[in-house]
Parts: structure tokens; C-alpha cells; sequence
């Protein structure tokens, strides 16, 4: 699995993978951290299409550090442990190849708990929504396992844009993050 580093961590990295399995991922495996890409081109997808949450969420660009500070904070890192949760649908549901406008208002109006109607779009958005919410869940309790056991650099990711508020105090409002213990940066937005 991973021969650079020492047993003991190996095996606490095996351990982690089964806790995010008994916490509800569908997958959970770790990798040497430096198998990770980071590329400045990730980013470009924030961008192109503009995503929703760009410029107004505290967990994505422009509000993340510089893609090359993230790269060399990253060579400080053995390991990673990439955790998959599953959704239900298909993303065939909710793109539209002509125009993604309409998908990014809906994915944005996925993170409000209103009632909305039941669409495909809608459907399959909530179900990222829930399973956002629980990699929220699943970060916060590894990283805490793990500082416990001394691993103090510890940090997790989301697989997308922060969904914890209605509506993200966003950056030029001043004020601090509503859940800075819970809230996890967008892979995305650090060029993983």
C-alpha cells in the first residue's frame, strides 16, 4: 500500500478507512500524499462555467489560498485518504450540455433546506447535498481521531462547494465562517 511510510502509521491509515466505511462511505482508501496532482487547470472550473458558489462562498475561490501555496504545503504530507460517499441519480439528470446556467441556480438553491418541487435536477442535487453533509460529518471525526492519536496536521477536504448555510456569510461581509470547525475547503479550489 504505502511503503514511505512507517507501520504505525500504515496501520492507523487502515484503521481510518474502516471508520469512514462504518460512518457511511462507500469507499475509503489512502495514498501517498504524493500521488495527489494538484493543477492550476482545476481551478479553471470554477470559472468556466462560473460556478455559483465562486466569490461567495468562504470554502472556494477566490477565498482559498494560492494553488502553489496549497502544492507546497502538501510536501509536507505522507498520506491521504480519499473517502467516496455515494448520491442517487445520475449526472446525465441535471446537465444540460447547451446551457448550464439553470443547473448552477438550482444547484445553489440545493444548499437551502426550503421545500422545493421534485425534479430529476433537484432530486439528484439534494442527494449531493446529503452526501456533502455527511463527508462534513466524516472529516470533522477523522480529524479529530487523528489529532487525538498525535497527527495534529490533519486536515480534510470536501468534494465540492460548502453547503452548511443558506447563504455563506461570504468574504466581503468581514465576518468569520459560521461552522470554521465543520466547513471544509473545495479540492476543486485547490487544484486537486
Amino acid at each position: 500500500m504505502i511503503s514511505e511510510i512507517d507501520e504505525k502509521l500504515e496501520s492507523y491509515l487502515e484503521f481510518l478507512c474502516q471508520k469512514a466505511k462504518e460512518m457511511g462511505a462507500s469507499e475509503a482508501v489512502a495514498i501517498p500524499a504524493s500521488d495527489i496532482v494538484v493543477d492550476e487547470r482545476v481551478a479553471l472550473k470554477c470559472l468556466v462555467p462560473l460556478c455559483s458558489f465562486y466569490g461567495t462562498n468562504l470554502m472556494c475561490p477566490p477565498n482559498m489560498i494560492p494553488i502553489s501555496e496549497f502544492k507546497n504545503i502538501l510536501k509536507h504530507y505522507h498520506a491521504a485518504i480519499l473517502i467516496q460517499t455515494a448520491s442517487f441519480g445520475t449526472p446525465e439528470e441535471f446537465t444540460n450540455p447547451i446551457d448550464l446556467s439553470e443547473t448552477w441556480e438550482t444547484f445553489k438553491s440545493a444548499g437551502r433546506k426550503q421545500e422545493q418541487p421534485s425534479t430529476p435536477t433537484t432530486d439528484y442535487l439534494h442527494s449531493i447535498r446529503d452526501s456533502l453533509e455527511n463527508q462534513y460529518k466524516m472529516m470533522s471525526e477523522i480529524e479529530s481521531l487523528c489529532i487525538r492519536e498525535g497527527y495534529l496536521f490533519a486536515a480534510g477536504l470536501a468534494g465540492a462547494g460548502c453547503l452548511l448555510c443558506e447563504e455563506c456569510v461570504g468574504a466581503k461581509s468581514g465576518l468569520p465562517c459560521r461552522y470554521p470547525f465543520k466547513a471544509r475547503p473545495s479540492m476543486d479550489a485547490l487544484g486537486i
